[in-house]
């Protein structure tokens, strides 16, 4: 028999948590069991010590290891209480028919909220006001002009019905590097560019190119939570570097550098998500310097960067077009359902980048391609001008509304422009029990502990302006505000 000792098979539960707490253990036993951590033949504590040491009803223990015995990973004995299985393999349940197949499954990594990704793409519930899709807002809106371009693209079946270049359409590819070199990046053209099927897609690709499991890299805290989870999967250790209202705190990835070497640093430089921070001049450019000094890559996830009302300043491969891999979408300025973005980078690690591309899929939807060149010729450029207008306008609504409904203790990002904003609630106030109290008034939001690699973010939670009416963003935040005071009693 196994000597681990009990202590190490006791979870830490959520409470706050949407996962049963029934499920959470299971979870956990089950993770450990499959990867050897437990080994064949462990005896698991009684039920009545593990709801002891768990200060939940035994039930809730009972009902776990039922669901571990119906996996078939322990067994149950009168008089011998619960232990792991005997027919183990590295790490892994003896494939016979009495174990069902998906029991046999090797381990695998998932980030921390899996289930954050899945609210970001879930459709609006009738009734409730949420403030979680980063999508842009139903106005004003590009589906007349959009839908033309579409009808013009859609003359040529033969276009529409191929699977294009992997790399992606040439002419918008074109069109694209025209336009970064407009901002600045003047090394660009269509060779460095590849478009992608979302740019999520970009940083899945980069981080299983530039990096193996186990590897360091630089991110912000708080970052993108679709970026986290995917570098978690990737099995890759994150060092945080905070961000205040000017970005990146590059002092921190100064210092880092001074005795590490991180496969890369992710950075979301202009209207950053969740802080809507745009990081100012001088530390772009000493950034850039740290990082081709310490022979460091950047990845530069730029979503936002055509929204920008802050014009004037470049982009990182403006700065450092060798250094640089550069991630944009058109998800945010036109819509996610087209799933195209793209991304630049230097022609060294181009063939490596475009073949872990080709892994995923063979090309991105050429009639998507189509079409967003078309529009680009048709109206994208006006369409953002009212885009910045809009966002400005919404930001202005939500603040009025803080004001009047919020108490002065919830502090608030300050920088506008973008599609989110981003608080911080006060020591007595957790945003999870916020979340619980607003959902209950018909109001949601994403807690800040998505957003955080490692421990943080519990007092902090993000409101996406973008993809709720003008009206309900004063309604909403008013719920919100009631939740505020009934927690405050």
């Amino acid at each position: 028999m196994s000597t681990i000792g009990w202590a190490n098979l006791i979870p830490s539960l959520d409470r706050n948590s949407i996962v049963p707490l029934y499920r959470q253990l299971y979870e956990h036993l089950r993770e450990a069991i499959l990867s050897g951590t437990l080994p064949e033949s462990t005896r698991l504590p009684p039920e009545r010590i593990m709801s002891e040491r768990l200060e939940v009803n035994r039930s809730t223990v009972v009902h776990a290891y039922r669901e571990l015995v119906s996996d078939g990973l322990i067994e149950q004995k009168v008089g011998s209480g619960s232990r792991v299985v005997g027919q183990l393999r590295a790490g892994q349940p003896e494939r016979s028919p009495s174990v069902p197949w998906w029991i046999t499954l090797p381990p695998w990594r998932v980030g921390e909220f899996p289930m954050v990704l899945g609210e970001l793409a879930a459709k609006q519930e009738p009734g409730r006001i949420s403030f979680v899709q980063g999508v842009a807002p139903d106005e004003p809106s590009p589906l007349e002009e959009l839908a033309k371009c579409f009808a013009r693209v859609a003359k040529d079946p033969r276009f529409v019905l191929s699977y294009g270049d992997s790399e992606g359409y040439e002419p918008l590819r074109a069109v694209i590097a025209e336009r970064m070199r407009s901002r600045g990046a003047d090394a660009i053209d269509a060779r460095n560019v590849i478009i992608l099927t979302g740019s999520t897609q970009g940083i899945m690709i980069v981080a299983q190119s530039l990096a193996e499991p186990g590897d360091e890299i630089v991110v912000e805290q708080p970052s993108y939570p679709g970026a986290l989870q995917i570098f978690q999967t990737c099995g890759l250790r994150a060092i945080a570097v905070p961000v205040d209202d000017e970005g990146m705190r590059v002092d921190h990835v100064e210092a880092i550098l001074r005795t590490r070497r991180p496969r890369f640093i992710y950075t979301m430089p202009t209207l950053h998500n969740p802080t809507n921070a745009t990081m100012n001049a001088d530390r772009r450019e000493r950034l850039v310097t740290i990082a081709r000094r310490a022979g460091v890559p950047i990845i530069e996830d730029d979503p936002y960067g055509p929204l920008n009302a802050a014009q004037g300043i470049p982009p990182l491969v403006a700065l450092a077009p060798d250094h640089v891999v550069y991630l944009s979408t058109f998800s945010k300025t036109i819509a996610p359902s087209l799933r195209v973005g793209w991304l630049a980078a230097p022609r060294t690690i181009l063939e490596r980048l475009l073949l872990r591309k080709q892994a995923h899929d063979m090309a991105t939807s050429l009639y998507a391609q189509g079409a967003i060149f078309d529009y680009i010729q048709h109206g994208y450029d006006a369409h953002i001008v009212q885009l910045r207008e809009e966002f400005l306008l919404r930001r202005k609504i939500a603040d009025e509304a803080i004001a009047k409904h919020w108490p002065a203790s919830i502090r608030i990002s300050k920088p506008a422009g973008g599609f989110y904003l981003w608080a911080t609630t006060p020591r007595e106030i957790r945003a999870r029990a916020l979340l619980d109290a607003s959902e209950r008034l018909g109001a949601s939001f994403l807690f800040g502990e998505a957003f955080y690699p490692g421990q943080g973010g519990d007092h902090n939670f993000r409101l996406a302006l973008t993809a709720v009416t003008r009206p309900e963003i004063s309604e909403g935040i008013a719920r919100i505000g009631k939740a505020i005071a009934s927690l405050r009693g």
